[in-house]
C-alpha cells in the first residue's frame, strides 16, 4: 500500500492500468470523448475495467459544456467520479454534483503564475472537491522550493485552504518527506504511450512508488 493518495490519469492501455493498479493507486483516470487528447472508446474502458480492481474508475472528460448530458452518460456506466479541466465552467461542475459525481479538476501551474493566480483560478470552481496542481515535467520540486516556479508558501497556503494532488518530476526529492512537509493530499500522476504493445518502462515514476510504499 502507498502512504498517501495517488490520483493515475491519461491512462490509455492495459500495461499503464495494470502497473497502476498494482501500487493500489486511489484513482485510475481514462480519457473519454472530444474534450480530451488521446481518448478511448467506452468499449474499450470497460474492457480495461475487467481486468484491473480496487482504484476508483474516473472519466477524465477535460474541456466539457453539457453537464447534464454528461451526468447520464457517467450513470450509464456505472462512473462516480469525473476529472475537468480548469477551462470547464463550475456549473457543469454544479450539475454533476447535484447528481452525486465527485468532481476532479487538473490545474496547470506555468512560470508566469504566482500564488495568488491560482488562488483566483481555484475560487472560480467552489464546486470541485479535490484539486490537481500540475507542474511542467521539466519543474522539479527544488524549483518550487527556490521560488523559479509558484514557491513554498503559495503551495502550503494553497493546499491548506483546498484539497490538492502535487504533479511534478520529484527531482530525486523522498516523495514522504514531501507529503510531510507540506499539507497536500496526495499526488498525481500521468501515464503515457507504451514503447511497444504489451511494454513499456516507468523508470521515471518508480521512484514515486517506491518512495511511499508502505509494508504493513
Amino acid at each position: 500500500m502507498l502512504a498517501t493518495k495517488v490520483l493515475a490519469s491519461g491512462i490509455t492501455h492495459l500495461t499503464d492500468a495494470r502497473y497502476f493498479a498494482s501500487w493500489e493507486v486511489d484513482y485510475l483516470a481514462f480519457p473519454l470523448g472530444d474534450g480530451v487528447t488521446e481518448a478511448i472508446s467506452w468499449d474499450y474502458l470497460n474492457a480495461l475495467r475487467e481486468w484491473v480492481e480496487g482504484p476508483e474508475i474516473v472519466a477524465e472528460i477535460g474541456r466539457v459544456d453539457d453537464g447534464a448530458s454528461w451526468t447520464e452518460i457517467l450513470a450509464t456506466h456505472n462512473i462516480k467520479t469525473v476529472l475537468l479541466y480548469e477551462d470547464t465552467a463550475d456549473e457543469v461542475a454544479e450539475t454533476m454534483k447535484a447528481a452525486g459525481i465527485t468532481v476532479i479538476r487538473q490545474l496547470m501551474i506555468d512560470q508566469f503564475q504566482t500564488g495568488e493566480d491560482v488562488q483566483a483560478t481555484i475560487a472560480e470552481h467552489p464546486t470541485t472537491d479535490l484539486f490537481i496542481l500540475g507542474l511542467e515535467d521539466w519543474v522539479t520540486y527544488q524549483d518550487v522550493a527556490e521560488g523559479a516556479i509558484l514557491s513554498i508558501e503559495a503551495l502550503d497556503q494553497i493546499s491548506r485552504t483546498h484539497q490538492c494532488l502535487l504533479q511534478l518530476n520529484l527531482g530525486g526529492e523522498d516523495p514522504k518527506a514531501i507529503k510531510d512537509r507540506h499539507p497536500i493530499a496526495g499526488f498525481a500522476v500521468r501515464g503515457s504511450s507504451e514503447e511497444k504493445v504489451g511494454y513499456k518502462s516507468f523508470d521515471d515514476i518508480d521512484d514515486l512508488f517506491e518512495g511511499l510504499e508502505v509494508f504493513e
